[in-house]
């Protein structure tokens, strides 16, 4: 059986059971050859349907959800590789600024173009811990009569809705790595 098949199945089955129902109706519910006969239609789709269309269904279902499997196993896989290349292109940065340490240049430009100029990173994460701590308890204490008992609530907090220039509340963690920025060579433009 395949879609096609299960479709038709099913749609055959729906015609029956309404031309059953409205035989009986037309007959005053009297049990005629016809009804019969649609009657035994009717079973005959119906074991069809539990027996072959349960199985198609069963199979299809299976095949979707091993894909699925494979593909997150895929994407999985994938995601290690960009972290393990992430970390490669961190330690060649981090080599590439103990050099120009090394030889007191702020840029540097190699014989292929290649430049790197050194810099500062600065990552700034929320500490959830923190925020928790000076801020939870106020809020739940704030919401419990509004909100139902069975909903949480979970604090976050994002540093670019700081005023310029403001200074980084406690519950942030900063974190500054010496870094290079790194340009590649162009070549010239086509018109």
């Amino acid at each position: 059986m395949d879609y096609n098949e299960f479709k038709e199945a099913l749609a055959t089955l729906d015609w029956a059971a309404y031309h059953l129902e409205e035989t009986y109706t037309e007959t005053e519910g009297e049990v005629t050859d016809e009804t019969e006969k649609i009657e035994a239609e009717i079973e005959a789709l119906r074991h069809l349907l539990n027996t072959e269309g349960v199985d198609f269904l069963g199979r299809w279902l299976k095949g979707k959800e091993d894909k699925k499997k494979a593909l997150k196993a895929e994407k999985d896989y994938v995601s290690k590789q960009i972290e393990a290349v992430d970390r490669t292109i961190t330690f060649i940065k981090s080599k590439i600024n103990e050099l120009m340490e090394m030889t007191g240049c702020e840029k540097v430009k190699g014989s292929l173009g290649y430049t790197f100029t050194s810099m500062v990173s600065t990552k700034t994460e929320v500490n959830k811990e923190i925020l928790n701590d000076f801020f939870k308890d106020k809020v739940e204490e704030m919401l419990k009569d509004i909100l139902p008992v069975d909903v949480t609530v979970t604090l976050g907090a994002s540093v670019s809705k700081l005023p310029e220039g403001s200074p980084v509340p406690v519950w942030y963690n900063v974190t500054e790595t010496p870094t290079v920025r790194f340009t590649k060579p162009r070549g010239k433009k086509e018109d």
